[in-house]
């Protein structure tokens, strides 16, 4: 059944960018309708990439939203409701916390909250840059926000868990994990650096991903013989500044998502201690190249690796400095915790199994309450369950 589908984001940029094109171009090759409606932020490639990031079918328009709120909120809610009106969507898919709010609000004064899908990819409420004050109020906005109506769907576990234990209404949330192309990637084992060990991670230089830990760690292991750290992204240059030191870290600066799947096979161990996530694609990317990891014990990473099998989750700097000298110092450890890792991540993280689940959910909040519950007395009595 062809539907229209209108995918709202304020962050078109890094994972979220990543998540919306692979499920819309999934849909528009499938015979969807597909708009993406977006601001432009200073993460946002320009249109001329996003034109290649995107199916040629996928429709895109610009909707100005800024992070911060203010009266321009307003402005920007109105024309939301405008675009959703003259789209006629049967299914509305917000993704960040501004688009959320602004769209579940315009799909509530629409009529259309019953379809509507907010895909938080990490709750603003999780953040560790701001004040306690202002996690209280993000998590009161966003109770108040979901009685509005619609559907949230959790990219990992432990956001699930979140959602039902402080939303309130375990009714209305689901389950869709993050996903990569897979055939994209290769654990090609021989390309790994013969020059000894390469450390590398892959994200924008941001407070969010704690880049003066990673600068840290390849400080202290600076050392030891034959490492290289490598940071695959780029940032604002006041932040390159503060948070990485070029003497013992090498900056690849901004690359093509194609570059990096290139060269993720030739380096040994991500390390990734970011502070808050939703579910990281760069650490799903990276187990699907093969590399253990090394990562931070917080929502979304300890999602993705499996503790002592594909990497290790590190409580601490002192745990994260452990277990990469441990990986650094026993080769053996790290090949077969990267073949272990790509195992994994070929069996979890398709892209398949993300457009069919997306699939399922969709039909089910097209169709009416009356017929969801006639199928499943009729499913029960086929199954001899109704009792």
């Amino acid at each position: 059944m062809r539907q229209k589908i209108v995918h709202v984001t304020e962050a078109l940029g890094g994972g979220v960018l990543h998540c919306i094109a692979l499920l819309a171009n999934r849909q528009a090759a499938a015979g969807d309708d597909v708009v993406v409606l977006h601001s432009m932020r200073q993460d946002t490639p320009p249109a001329a990439k996003l034109d290649e990031l995107f199916d040629h079918r996928v429709r895109r328009k610009v909707v100005a939203m800024r992070t911060a709120v203010g009266l321009h909120d307003l402005v920007s809610m109105f024309r939301l409701v405008i675009d959703l009106f003259r789209e006629r969507p049967d299914i509305v898919h917000l993704h960040s916390s501004k688009a959320a709010a602004l769209g579940r609000i315009s799909a509530r004064l629409l009529g259309i909250a019953s379809r509507t899908i907010y895909s938080p990819h990490g709750f603003a409420f999780l953040k560790q840059d701001i004040s306690p004050i202002k996690v209280k109020l993000f998590l009161l906005v966003e109770r108040m926000l979901h009685s509005c109506g619609g559907h949230i769907v959790a990219c990992s576990k432990s956001e699930l868990r979140y959602a039902r234990m402080l939303l309130l209404n375990a009714e209305r949330t689901s389950l869709v994990e993050n996903a990569v192309k897979l055939d994209q990637f290769e654990s090609d084992r021989s390309r790994r650096s013969v020059e000894g060990v390469v450390l590398c991670t892959s994200a924008r230089v941001a407070y969010q991903k704690a880049p003066w830990r990673f600068t840290r760690l390849a400080r202290r292991l600076s050392e030891t013989p034959d490492t290289r750290f490598v940071w695959f992204g780029d940032g604002g240059g006041d932040a390159i500044d503060r948070w990485i030191d070029r003497d013992v870290v090498q900056l690849s600066g901004w690359i093509t998502a194609a570059e990096l799947r290139r060269r993720l096979p030739a380096c040994d161990i991500f390390i990734l201690p970011s502070l808050w996530e939703g579910m990281p694609i760069a650490l799903i990317e990276a187990q699907a190249a093969g590399l253990p990891a090394v990562a931070s014990r917080i929502v979304g990473n300890r999602d993705v690796i499996v503790h002592g099998v594909t990497g290790f989750l590190a409580n601490d700097d002192e745990e994260l400095e452990h277990y990469t000298r441990l990986l650094i110092e026993d080769a053996e450890l790290r090949v077969r915790m990267g073949a272990a890792a790509s195992v994994h991540a070929l069996a979890r993280f398709g892209d398949t199994q993300l457009f069919r689940s997306y699939v399922s959910l969709y039909r089910r909040l097209l169709t009416p309450v009356h017929d969801r519950q006639s199928y499943t007395v009729a499913s029960q009595l086929s199954h001899g369950t109704l009792k």
